[in-house]
């Protein structure tokens, strides 16, 4: 678990030592397994899929026509731990406290990246920055920040996630203060995507919300178009950036459409085995029908459909896909389950008021209608009389009707009590001169009402009979001998906290791991519309969270489950 702890902490800011702790979690889960006899292997939903995609995917290096050893390295070391990733997480997540912790460490390797990447928002960022501007058709962009990751459209893939999953907690959590500190997170976040200036993750983003809008709460896109709103309103570079999507004014579309043709030729000549995993970059200057550079390298087709059908062929693709797409709507379902059983009440409670609605109808015009009011009224005579007639036959009979039994009423017990004295409490001057002549209250002649019960939630004021004379008194509620309760509810305590941390910390598991399963769903959404026009996957912090997070979400089955 600690390696876990680990990889996840260190996904963003040094994915050597990401690589690192999992390999380390390989070696103790190892140690568990011969240690511990009762510790069995379990079976994840998409074991299959993803057996199929490792074996496509070896085979693809062996029968590739680039003859390199970097293409087995490449296999070994990052699909490898890819592979191990999936296992391990998979195999030890098995509590929602474990849920937590993976969670929780997650959440801090974030809180660093957008934090360095607000540190370049405020100062500035390196020179080496303007190869992912174009100055052409932006001339006024002159900075994208690409915080740990390296590159904005990385990075702002990575944003989309844990926007994602911080909209799914957003959807479970009760407590206001929790509510408050994820819709701040989702501002932060938004503000750092928006300064990616990525106009896919943008729009991605969107449509993120608009699903979740349609599963959980439409509000959100309140949230969303007021965000949205200032972004625009105080960055137009940053408006005419997302506009320029739906046109062919930026170079970047060009290209990105050059690619893909020379990709689809690549999958129409190596349909089953493809071109081998990590060859994109060595076979396609033979497809290079478009870049007249020859000396730029492309490292991936800017698809992730297209360029995974190319590496490793589409039986290959198609059992990676089943994974992908199979991790997102089982992680949706529930979402979809809780928004469809919300239409069903809403419908099956409209019927019910139609059917009411028919019924008060049909209830009113018998009530106007004299002669049916009539037949009513002898209808309910002459079934009274026959009644009391059968009544008085069976009474006659020996085995006529026997009493019934005489239920046995537990008293309740006698809850403590205790007499308070006028001069202990809070009165008014014109109250306190009618106590003057009056002793204390010794129990005879007092009314019950007098007495305070420690267990019953009192604070009021009411009539007391005391030396014959009605006199107001307050009742007020007593501390419980176990201390648990205070005087009076109403009275603020001296000692309360300004900040009820443990309100903000405190998550009832089922709703934490319901709302990150929804956060799940919602990522891997986000990644299939990133994978449109970028294949994200193909850096590799992006391509581990992916593994990550698709065997917590098998996890979190399985513990529903």
């Amino acid at each position: 678990m600690y390696a876990i702890i680990a990889e996840s902490f260190f996904l963003a800011l040094s994915p050597t030592l990401a690589a690192a702790a999992i390999m380390v979690g390989v070696v103790t889960w190892f140690l568990r397994c011969q240690i511990d006899s009762k510790y069995k292997i379990r079976s994840l939903p998409f074991d299959v899929p993803v057996t199929i995609f490792l074996l496509i995917g070896a085979a693809s290096v062996l029968m590739s026509s680039v003859r390199s050893f970097a293409l087995i390295y490449n296999y070994c070391m990052l699909v490898g731990i890819y592979a191990l990733t999936y296992f391990v997480v998979g195999q030890t997540i098995r509590t929602p406290e474990q849920v937590k912790q993976m969670s929780q460490a997650l959440a801090a390797g974030a809180v660093i990246v957008v934090l360095y990447a607000l540190f370049q928002i405020l100062f500035g960022v390196d020179a080496a920055d303007v190869k992912w501007t174009d100055p052409e058709a932006f001339p006024q962009l002159k900075k994208r920040i690409f915080s740990t990751l390296e590159n904005p459209n990385v990075l702002a893939g990575y944003l989309d996630v844990f926007i994602c999953l911080a909209l799914g907690l957003l959807a479970k959590v009760e407590r206001r203060s929790q509510k408050v500190i994820l819709i701040v997170a989702i501002i932060a976040l938004a503000g750092c995507l928006t300064m990616t200036y990525s106009r896919g993750a943008f729009l991605t983003i969107a449509a993120v919300f608009a699903v979740y809008a349609f599963l959980q709460d439409w509000r959100v896109l309140i949230l969303f178009a007021a965000v949205t709103g200032i972004i625009a309103y105080t960055d137009a570079t940053f408006t005419d950036r997302i506009f320029s999507a739906f046109n062919m004014g930026d170079s970047s579309e060009g290209v990105r459409l050059g690619i893909w043709v020379s990709t689809t030729a690549m999958i129409s000549d190596h349909p089953f085995t493809g071109i081998g995993w990590g060859a994109y970059q060595y076979v396609y200057p033979q497809y290079n029908y478009y870049i007249a550079d020859n000396d730029i390298t492309i490292y991936h087709a800017h698809n992730i459909y297209l360029n995974v059908a190319a590496e490793i062929g589409i039986v290959g693709a198609l059992a990676f896909f089943w994974y992908f797409f199979g991790t997102m709507f089982m992680s949706l379902a529930l979402g979809a389950n809780e928004r469809y059983a919300k239409i069903r009440d809403g419908v099956e409670e409209l019927a019910e008021q139609q059917a009411s609605s028919l019924s008060e109808r049909a209830q009113n015009v018998l009530d106007s209608s004299g002669f049916l009011r009539a037949v009513t009224e002898i209808k309910d005579a002459l079934n009274a009389r026959l009644s009391a007639f059968a009544d008085a036959v069976t009474n006659l009979l020996p085995f006529g009707k026997k009493p019934l039994p005489t239920l046995k009423v537990k008293k309740p017990r006698k809850s403590y009590r205790e007499v308070v004295h006028h001069e202990d409490l809070n009165f008014s001057e014109h109250t306190r001169k009618k106590f003057a002549d009056v002793d204390k209250p010794s129990g005879d002649g007092v009314d019950d009402s007098a007495f305070i019960d420690g267990d019953e939630k009192v604070s009021a004021i009411e009539k007391i009979s005391v030396g014959g004379e009605k006199i107001s008194v307050k009742r007020v509620r007593l501390k419980k001998s176990d201390d648990s309760t205070d005087i009076d509810s109403t009275v603020e305590r001296d000692d309360k906290p300004l900040v009820d941390w443990d309100g903000m910390t405190k998550l009832d598991d089922r709703k934490f791991i319901d709302g990150l399963k929804l956060g799940i769903g919602l990522a891997f959404l986000s990644m299939a519309l990133n994978g449109l026009t970028d294949d994200l996957l193909f850096n590799i912090p992006s391509a581990m969270l992916m593994w990550q997070l698709g065997a917590l979400g098998a996890a979190i089955n399985s513990i529903r489950s």
